[in-house]
This record gives C-alpha cells, sequence and structure tokens, in this order.
C-alpha cells in the first residue's frame, strides 16, 4: 500500500489520539528518517494548533508501541524514527560523516539468528542492525 493510502487508513485506527494521527501524517510526508524535533517542527509550519513537543514524543512511543513505526537510533543518544508496515522492520547504513542513512531492502540478520539458533539453541525475539561507516558520496 502506498504510505499516503495507509496513513489515511490508519487515521481511522481507533486507538490513535488525534496528536498521534497528526504525527502518523507527519511522518507519511517525510523521506528520511526523522526525530522528534523534526517532526514537531514539521507539525509547528503545518498545522494551525499542532501538538506540543512532548505530545509528539509520548504519540512516537506509542505509534512504536503499535508497530506502525520503527525508531532507530545512530548512536548520538537521538532516535529517529520511520513508517513501517506492522510486523515489519528496516535495517539501515549510516554515514558518519554526513549522518544520511541508506534503508536495506531486505533482512541479513535472519541467516546469523538461523546459526546461532542452532549452535546455541538461542531464540531470538527481535534484533537491530545498524552498519556505520561512509557513505559513496563521503567518500568521493
Amino acid at each position: 500500500m502506498a504510505r499516503g493510502n495507509r496513513t489515511l487508513s490508519l487515521q481511522k485506527h481507533e486507538r490513535l489520539t488525534k496528536g498521534s494521527q497528526k504525527v502518523l501524517e507527519a511522518l507519511a510526508n517525510v523521506k528520511n528518517l526523522s526525530t522528534a524535533q523534526d517532526i514537531h517542527g514539521l507539525l509547528r509550519e503545518s498545522e494551525d494548533s499542532p501538538p506540543g513537543l512532548t505530545t509528539v514524543y509520548r504519540s512516537l512511543e506509542s505509534l512504536v508501541g503499535l508497530g506502525l513505526v520503527q525508531a532507530v537510533e545512530f548512536g548520538d543518544g537521538e532516535k529517529r524514527f520511520e513508517l513501517v508496515e506492522p510486523g515489519e522492520h528496516h535495517h539501515h547504513l549510516v554515514c558518519e560523516r554526513c549522518r544520511e542513512s541508506i534503508h536495506l531492502d531486505q533482512c541479513m540478520v535472519e541467516e546469523i539468528e538461523s546459526a546461532i539458533r542452532a549452535k546455541y539453541g538461542f531464540e531470538t525475539r527481535a534484533h537491530i542492525l545498524e552498519l556505520f561507516g561512509v557513505c559513496k558520496k563521503c567518500h568521493s
């Protein structure tokens, strides 16, 4: 489903507050991972009565809990957020120079999880993979 169409259908989700709906709409309209501050700024520019920053933070945590948004950490102490299909997740390559991220289109961790399960009998319930380095643009 296209991002815009998905957001419209999620707006009617009975568990979403008005603030969460606005945050979800803002995330649907950005292409990059966004901080709570970024989202708050977008809402201040586009809304007559935007939610406060505290509401944006609470809404993001709620949306993460519902599986509609994924939180990503770049190791700088600030979470970034992106819209995801419920139950899905993404991994990223993060440039340490320009801070841009490249979305990996497939999960490569499942093979590692399988090997860990076979060798150690350990059942994973979740994983996070962010690889840090220098992007092609900054490397040149």
